[in-house]
């Protein structure tokens, strides 16, 4: 087994498809067949099989995948490092956020980040943040910056900034007039959620049991834009990101609400894998996101998540 295999490995499953792999790589399809078939029988294993026609992984090409993915990794991230050592103002990185940081405030700090550091090519992942925190263990992802509390001791984790979570209305729902409402008020609204993975859910669940209530989700949708949509649509109330919001709330398209008796802030995370070598372009990285936010966001207050 050698890189270049597991390269040409990679590749295949990227598109499940050997044909696609060799335009990709420039090879010819015959060639990418033999690599593979070499690399499983170095390995005593097979890793596709055909099935209706279809490129399936098998378990052991499944197993190897996720390998593959953070060796080759480590050969970039090698290469990276030496060509840094070479050019003080070059690089890559691959950062991966969830649906708040991605959407709605780390494109904003990366605009930023990139005037002043053009060499820098920067790749962004927008995903659940589960994913996340895992590609980063892995070593597929260089940074992450996540919706908290990130409690994985193989992760290092650093607070960037607070993010409250607020209850949002439609104009046109009858609580948006009066502007507050009471946790008994609460109880009898229909409440759109996001996705039960969703973090921004299980916090927002949490809280609410802390404060006695327990609520029955009216409506249930897939990520921060769907469920800002079925509000505006007056569908029901919801709990989001205060940063999701913005642009809804200076076009008077949704109403944010205080509770009564009921703050919900947690923090966004910067993190990268425990024990990780950084490279000069992450080290800059690290350190511009922690001026801007400290500059243009507040700095962390540690506050109850």
């Amino acid at each position: 087994m050698n890189l270049h295999q597991l390269r040409i490995f990679y590749t295949v499953t990227q598109a499940m498809s050997f044909s696609a792999a060799a335009r990709e790589l420039f090879m010819s399809q015959p060639s990418v067949s033999l690599q593979v078939r070499a690399l499983e029988r170095s390995l005593g294993v097979k890793l596709f099989e055909r099935s209706t026609g279809r490129l399936q992984l098998t378990q052991a090409g499944e197993a190897l995948l996720e390998s593959a993915a953070a060796m080759l990794h480590a050969e970039d991230e090698a290469r990276r490092a030496i060509d840094e050592l070479r050019g003080a103002n070059r690089g890559k990185l691959l950062i991966g956020t969830n649906t708040t940081g991605g959407m709605y405030l780390l494109p904003r700090i990366l605009r930023a980040f990139r005037a002043t550091n053009p060499g820098i090519e920067l790749v962004l992942d927008i995903d659940a943040t589960d994913h996340i925190c895992e590609r980063v263990n892995q070593n597929v992802l260089d940074l992450g910056f996540v919706g908290g509390p990130i409690e994985d001791r193989r992760l290092t984790v650093e607070p960037i900034v607070d993010d409250e979570v607020v209850l949002i209305a439609s104009p046109d729902n009858p609580l948006a007039r009066q502007g507050r409402v009471s946790l008994q008020k609460l109880a009898g609204q229909r409440l759109v959620v996001q996705e039960p993975r969703s973090r921004t859910r299980l916090l927002v669940e949490r809280r609410l049991r802390e404060a006695g209530l327990s609520l029955r989700p009216a409506m249930q949708l897939v990520g921060t834009e769907a469920v800002k949509k079925a509000v505006e649509a007056n569908l029901g109330v919801a709990f989001v990101s205060g940063y999701a919001i913005q642009r809804e709330l200076g076009c008077g398209d949704l109403r944010r609400l205080e509770v009564e008796e009921l703050a919900i802030v947690r923090q966004l995370e910067l993190i990268h894998r425990a024990r990780k070598y950084l490279t000069p372009a992450d080290g800059r990285l690290r350190d511009f996101i922690r001026a801007y936010a400290a500059r243009e966001l507040g700095a962390p207050t540690g506050g109850r998540p």
